[in-house]
């Protein structure tokens, strides 16, 4: 019997019966909703300068999907997915272990230690007691440390060496990083122990002694937060990165280690903030220029990319809203292929976190891979155009600016002449600009305050305590520090080690190794609400003085739908600067009005209403407000030809969208009393 032919298969076009898109059409149609304004009008600029078109095609991708193909390996997180890497900061060493343990059981796969001998923004290590009680219960074969040593970095490491030596934990076992990132120290305190010849040397004989000792570890951990908190842009953050890791190569070559195994010894530290397109673009673009660097080296070595919500995005104010930047950033991260992420507990401007601050950053992040799924997915931004087109544009521009501090000299020499702070200047002045403004929102803070917002709880440990008990565990540690070999091949790391053994404090081991120290101007450290912090701040130490915040009144014209657009927008804009805005109840009578603010209290007042109720009443209401006691009066909106009338009635300034804020408001703390 014949088997009966297969049919045929039809493909099914769901586009059949549909003309194919013209883009011209499309855009004229934009053009006509947007009034005649070009569809140009829609596009943006980041920080450097990159264009954020509204709409990608296939022919604008530089790209393309050949890239999403061949970049794949190469961008996608580590499967199951990425590690969640906890913070631990607190400075007292028998707590940090108690909320590392926490973290660890409860959905943390590694840690990150911040430590800092102060104990102001890390853990207090002096001793080998103090790493001992800080790791005790870690198992640091299957939970791995690195380490942010905020100093000098071989005291430390020599330390975790030693405890991996005496927990006899297998030296191949150990995936950690030992955290020497010299220059990025150098940038934030702006002084370290020794020249930088000597202090880049000791580097290479960290690096030389972990590839021997642990061919699994990271001796180099890159790190960018310090240039973020400075202000720096994406591609200045991506170009300072790759020129700080050639420097370190050049001087770990020269050291004798080969290339091959220098670039193994490089990790990346780098920020993801709230501006998802562009963080996925950044961490991607950091995969193509690492590429590119490890080519030019001649081989292909790795570097693992670890992303930390910023710093600079959290706000004091309104905190529960960095619970919201924190899942954007982490979101952005992942989608960006970053191999570790550390989310930021949402009270962390505020000072230490609480438990509930430390679990909702975990918990952001495992419902982001366990329930949101995204850590499934090679390289979920591939092949989008506008992502890929962005990459692209993102790591030439970084390449170019890394050109440049390596024709200045390097990493080392561009931080040393302020050439490298000069840079970053510019576009942090640039984004104050924006953020006086509110073209750059806050919110929570510049936009939708909340005035009467709870204080967020942190963690208050008594550091003098921490500290007078660190020191006296140091004075009975018994070691001693004989004559250090110099640097090279790791023969300075076996010693310290060996007086790690001995129980030598860190105080001793850093004398040994001080030297003629060196210092530069640090890079300042902003947080992008501070400005608006200080004038919040302000207000509270002047409600604190007399009972009730500074007050200014909303001088309402006309029905309810005349003034509201405005009067919001007055409310929105003082109370950003912490003044109370008090709603007048409108109405067209300008000595009823003016009776209305005389009996709120309010010293300052806004004209809210129409452009046709201002030419109708501004003046008239401006010089009755005035005679009622009206420290300052402003109007919501431009002055237009009618500036210099209403000026003379009494209006002393405008305030509308695109004026400075941050101005505007320092301007009336001053005329109401506040002292800032």
């Amino acid at each position: 019997m014949t088997k009966p032919a297969a049919p045929e298969t039809q493909i099914l076009e769901l586009a059949a019966d549909f003309p194919a898109a013209d883009p011209n059409a499309w855009t004229s149609l934009v053009e006509k909703s947007l009034g005649g304004r070009p569809y140009e009008k829609l596009a943006s600029k980041s920080y450097d300068g990159l264009t954020i078109k509204p709409l990608y095609t296939a022919d604008e991708s530089s790209t393309g999907t050949n890239s999403q193909t061949s970049n794949a390996t190469a961008l996608a997180a580590t499967s199951p997915g990425w590690d969640v890497r906890c913070l631990s900061s607190h400075p007292d060493p028998s707590e940090a272990n108690k909320q590392i343990l926490a973290d660890l059981e409860k959905g943390a796969t590694s840690v990150w230690l911040k430590l800092d001998p102060t104990g102001r923004a890390g853990t207090v290590v002096k001793s080998r007691n103090d790493l001992e009680i800080l790791l005790d219960g870690v198992f640091l074969d299957l939970a791995p440390v690195t380490l942010d040593p905020g100093g000098p970095s071989l005291p430390p490491a020599a330390y975790l060496m030693d405890l991996l030596a005496r927990r006899k934990v297998a030296p191949e076992s150990f995936t950690g990083n030992f955290g020497a990132d010299p220059l990025s120290t150098l940038a934030a305190v702006g002084k370290v122990i020794v020249p930088m010849d000597t202090l880049l040397g000791r580097m290479a004989d960290l690096a030389s002694y972990t590839a021997k000792t642990y061919p699994n570890a990271k001796a180099l951990n890159v790190a960018t937060t310090v240039y973020h908190n400075a202000g720096c842009s994406e591609a200045q953050e991506l170009a300072i990165a790759m020129a700080t890791t050639v420097e370190y190569i050049r001087h770990l070559t020269n050291a004798g280690i080969s290339v091959d195994d220098a670039c193994r010894q490089v990790a990346f530290t780098l920020t993801c903030d709230t501006d998802v397109f562009l963080t996925i673009a950044k961490l991607r673009a950091a995969r193509r220029l690492w590429a590119r660097v490890s080519e030019v080296c001649g081989t292909d070595a790795a570097a693992p990319i670890h992303a930390v919500t910023a710093p600079r995005m959290m706000s004091r104010r309104d905190p529960w809203v960095n619970m919201l930047r924190g899942t954007a950033a982490c979101f952005a991260a992942g989608a960006g292929g970053a191999d570790a992420v550390t989310v930021l507990p949402f009270e962390s401007a505020a000072g230490l976190p609480t438990s509930l601050g430390r679990r909702i950053a975990r918990n952001t992040q495992v419902i982001l891979q366990e329930e949101s799924s995204i850590n499934r997915v090679t390289d979920p931004a591939g092949g989008s155009w506008m992502v890929d087109s962005l990459t692209e544009e993102m790591a030439e521009r970084a390449w170019s600016i890394f050109q440049d501090i390596e024709k200045s000299g390097g990493m080392a020499t561009s931080i040393a002449s302020g050439d490298i702070a000069r840079r970053i200047s510019e576009t942090e002045l640039a984004r104050a600009k924006n953020i006086s403004t509110r073209k750059d929102a806050l919110t929570g803070v510049s936009e939708f305050p909340n005035l009467a917002e709870n204080t967020v709880e942190t963690d208050t440990p008594d550091i003098a305590a921490i500290l007078t008990k660190a020191d006296k565990q140091a004075n009975n540690a018994p070691g001693t520090v004989g004559d250090l070999p110099n640097h090279g091949d790791g023969a300075l790391m076996t010693s310290l080690v060996k007086a790690a053994a001995n129980d030598t404090p860190a105080q001793t081991i850093g004398a040994a190794l001080k030297g003629t120290p060196i210092e530069v101007t640090p890079l300042p450290q902003h947080r992008l609400a501070e400005d608006y912090e200080a004038l919040r701040d302000a207000s509270d130490s002047y409600a604190a003085e007399y009972g009730a915040r500074p007050k200014i009144f909303l001088a309402n014209v006309g029905s309810v739908a005349e003034f509201t657009a405005r009067a919001s927008f007055a409310k929105n804009f003082f109370e950003a600067g912490g003044v109370e805005a008090v709603a007048g109840e409108g109405g067209a009578s300008p000595s009823e009005i003016a009776t209305n603010f005389r009996s709120t209290g309010a010293a300052a007042a806004v004209i809210c209403a129409t452009d046709k109720l201002y030419s109708e009443h501004a003046e008239n209401l401006a010089a009755e407000l005035k005679k009622a006691g009206a420290t300052v009066i402003y109007l919501a909106g431009r002055g237009g030809d009618h500036e210099k009338s209403w000026r003379a009635a009494g209006i002393g300034g405008f305030i509308y969208v695109g004026c400075n804020v941050l101005a505007v408001l320092s301007d009336a703390h001053k005329r109401l009393g506040v002292s800032s």
